[in-house]
């Protein structure tokens, strides 16, 4: 639909422009909601000023990727429909930056990706989406060569054993997802002395290949006989992006008569739906 807009004067408004300028608009209204095109906004030192309530973002010079921290032009109640401009450009959303509260940075790397803010009373730009939190069970573990063993219950560490690892790899994740929290779980056997530690690691695309242990990431050792749930809360979410893969890797010590069995992980993650 386009919008008939007209100006009157001091006139009685007869019944075709009654219809036509009010009743029409406001029908389409209730059975509707529509808006215009995107207009485009191209990002000039992190802000852009909104014009309309859909708009297409561009990077400041064409760049491959620029970050969006400011958004003008907004007052309390305002929805925003933010989308890229161009697929081979990513624009970067950035949380808490300027007056955007997003929880996490957002990355706009495809046209049909598309995001929706809410402006509140501060003039904050809030996230209006659907997301839920998701614990997945995580038990494929990899230790090849390191002395942990398969077995039915999950990944055994039997005694007289320094320093061995294992991994568990979050080959769930998928790009935008942000990880929460995780606890790992199963039982020890501690007769001399154990101890098992367990972090949250990140493997980053480069040349040559880093890794990065995440704030937040290690659970508390574990040192004592018995079952165990040992949970680690990232000191902020971590936002799962391009070129980043995420594993848990596991490092365990056992004495005479020791052993530990890891079941596996409950690894909580927000998705956007």
């Amino acid at each position: 639909m386009t919008w008939p807009i007209k100006t009157w004067g001091s006139v009685v408004l007869p019944a075709a422009e009654m219809n036509e300028y009010v009743r029409d608009p406001l029908t389409f209204l209730k059975e509707n909601i529509v808006l215009d095109e995107a207009d485009e906004l191209t990002i000039a030192g992190g802000v852009v000023t909104a014009t309309k309530s859909y708009h297409a973002i561009d990077t400041q010079d064409d760049d491959p990727t620029d970050d969006l921290d400011t958004i003008g032009g907004v007052a309390e109640g305002r929805i925003l429909t933010l989308r890229a401009k161009h697929i081979d450009r990513t624009v970067v959303l950035k949380n808490g930056t300027g007056n955007l509260i997003l929880g996490a940075d957002i990355s706009l790397d495809d046209v049909s990706k598309h995001v929706a803010l809410i402006c509140d009373s501060a003039g904050n730009l809030n996230l209006l989406y659907s997301a839920r939190d998701v614990t997945f069970l995580v038990n494929a573990f990899q230790y090849p060569g390191t002395d942990w063993t398969p077995k039915l219950e999950g990944a055994g560490l039997v005694q007289s054993l320094t320093a061995k690892k294992a991994w568990l790899p979050l080959n769930f994740l998928k790009i935008g997802d942000v990880v929460i929290s995780y606890k790992l779980v199963g039982d020890a056997v501690e007769v001399d002395t154990l101890t098992l530690d367990c972090k949250l690691v990140s493997v980053n695309l480069a040349d040559p290949i880093t890794t990065t242990d995440i704030p937040g990431g290690g659970i508390t050792q574990i040192t004592a006989d018995g079952d165990f749930s040992s949970e680690a809360v990232l000191t902020a979410p971590e936002v799962v992006m391009v070129a980043n893969q995420y594993v848990l890797e596991i490092v365990g010590t056992t004495g005479t008569g020791d052993s530990i069995t890891v079941i596996g992980a409950e690894v909580v993650i927000r998705r956007l739906a």
